[in-house]
């Protein structure tokens, strides 16, 4: 093989100094490799046989997961439709045993269970795709690294082993699907709400389904016109008050995170200072950095990273010793929050001003780091190439990993939710008020200005994959659907407005303006809803 820098040179030798770079003799006595060490092609195609091969065993095992879990998942999308299926007929066998006037009840119940069937293949049908990508990618580096050692070539094996990609082991839970009964009944009329709708929202689950239907707790719309086609149930929460303590006296609880063991960091509004508490308020650890810091996440529970606002970079502590380190730098963009995703990632929101002047040469980004804060991608522009966001702050990231949200402040009156799919890609905008931009709707944020104003303080994603937002002009804290379907006020209007919100297990950490700490233990309820066709038509995906 020719020297690439000096050709007509054969390559003599590798510089073992320039992370196994090929040279000839010319390059080895160029000043650019003056003290460098080499060492013979032979030598060095061995080690590296050596070590592909003490791989290879990792590599198969793996692969052989990959199979395993593939063949679950097509095993459960078998089992789906069977169970559909026989769910059907014991629904039809029933209905011929009752009146004319169930024969609505039992077509809604029908069409609900196929939604939810259609909603767990549409979940098995995303891990399929992407255990077989996977999985075929492994197979490639398989071939690749076969290759690779039964090459002769010393020169060749050095050349191709470089362009090797490393292989992540991380595998994908298999997705948990919403699990569906009905258990016929003997037939009585007077119990037939009971028998149908009964089953549907599983009635014994332990709260009464009255309490998730209280005007209070209930977001249910009456209208029923010629899209609606029934009746869609959500498993919800319900906040029970624990314990509320005063941590400050003059500054809002501007942002939380949880800690271990039932405990949170807080930081207070224009603080350089970040506190570690328990539920009854007693402060367990207080960090004091150097300039002004931003929003913050724990990795692992004995780490945990901070904006650097000012620094512009993002920091890292090492718990117990409390020792900040900087990770990386985020260039010449202000970091403003941050937060971890189920495999490691870091997302992270950026701008390189903070007016709400938007121009051509703005950046106002989302930027997806690895742990070690290499840059991953980033979501600037939709696909029709306008801005996503004017002043974006608040970032969080579902359960599954597949929804990233950010608050998009567009003046100082208003702030709304964007949510975007796992790879970056524009999903839609909850603009309030039960009002929702989808991706197809044209929307310019740089010049919106709604008739009535809206204001996300924080947000976040609960178990369910449900969004809890609190909101500024309400002063409640409200639920949605993963698609922004209002569902439930689930703390009504406050005296105090509710700041920043977390969660620690089954618990709900709830900030406030005037410093007060609310921590809520968290049950489960159910929410009922219409379902409209035209809501079914924009969000649900078919084989």
């Amino acid at each position: 093989m020719e020297c690439a820098k000096h050709p007509g040179n054969q390559i003599v030798s590798v510089c073992v100094t320039c992370d196994t770079t090929l040279v000839c003799v010319e390059c080895m006595t160029d000043v650019l490799h003056q003290g460098h060490v080499f060492r013979k092609p032979q030598r060095i195609a061995n080690d590296i046989k050596t070590k592909l091969k003490q791989n290879e065993a990792g590599n198969r095992n793996l692969m052989s997961c990959l199979e395993t879990d593939l063949i679950e998942i097509q095993k459960r999308r078998a089992q789906q439709d069977d169970e559909q299926k026989e769910r059907v007929k014991l629904i039809n066998e029933q209905r011929e045993e009752v009146t004319r006037a169930v024969n609505k009840m039992a077509d809604n119940l029908i069409s609900h269970y196929e939604t939810q069937t259609q909603c767990n293949c549409v979940k098995l049908k995303h891990a399929n795709d992407e255990i077989s990508a996977k999985l075929e990618k492994v197979r490639r580096h398989e071939e690749d690294v076969n290759r690779i050692i039964d090459e002769s070539d010393e020169i060749k094996v050095v050349n191709d082993s470089q362009k090797l990609e490393d292989i992540d082991g991380h595998r994908n839970l298999v997705p948990k699907l919403d699990t569906i009964e009905f258990t016929p009944r003997k037939v009585n009329t007077s119990q037939l709400t009971l028998m149908f709708e009964g089953n549907a929202a599983e009635m014994d689950e332990g709260k009464s389904l009255q309490a998730a239907q209280s005007p209070s707790s209930m977001a249910q719309s009456t209208y029923k016109g010629s899209d609606f086609v029934g009746t869609l149930v959500h498993k919800g929460r319900e906040l029970v008050l624990k314990t509320t303590f005063k941590h400050t006296r003059y500054r809002s609880i501007q942002n939380m995170c949880s800690g271990c063991s039932g405990k949170a960091w807080i930081r207070c509004e224009k603080g350089r200072e970040i506190t570690l508490i328990d539920q009854h308020g007693h402060i367990e650890r207080t960090l004091t950095f150097s300039s002004n810091i931003a929003g913050m996440t724990t990795v692992n529970g004995d780490t945990l990273l901070v904006c650097g606002k000012e620094e512009r970079d993002i920091k890292q502590v090492t718990l117990p010793t409390g020792k900040v380190t900087s990770v990386f730098s985020t260039g010449k963009l202000y970091p403003r929050d941050i937060c971890t995703a189920q495999n490691g990632d870091l997302f992270v929101t950026l701008m390189d001003e903070f007016g709400f002047n938007v121009t051509a040469d703005s950046e106002r980004v989302l930027v997806q780091y690895s742990s070690q804060g290499l840059e991953k991608g980033r979501a600037s522009h939709d696909r029709r190439g306008d801005a996503l966001f004017v002043r974006p702050y608040r970032v969080r990231t579902s359960n599954t990993g597949d929804v990233i949200g950010v608050t998009n402040c567009t003046d100082n009156y208003n702030k709304h939710l964007v949510l975007l799919n796992g790879d970056l890609t524009l999903r839609l905008r909850f603009l309030g008020h039960g009002k929702v931009i989808s991706v197809e709707e044209k929307f310019d944020t740089t010049t919106y200005k709604p008739d009535t104003m809206y204001f996300i303080y924080d947000f976040i994603f609960d178990s369910f994959d449900n969004v809890v937002i609190c909101e500024k002009y309400s002063a409640c804290v409200q639920l949605l659907s993963r698609d922004c379907v209002p569902m439930a006020t689930i703390l009504p209007t406050q005296k105090i407005i509710p700041r920043s919100v977390t969660m620690a297990d089954e618990e709900m950490w709830l900030g406030f303006n005037d410093g007060t700490v609310n921590v809520y233990e968290v049950y489960y309820v159910y929410f009922i809803f219409s379902i409209y066709l035209s809501y079914i038509q924009r969000h649900l995906l078919y084989f």
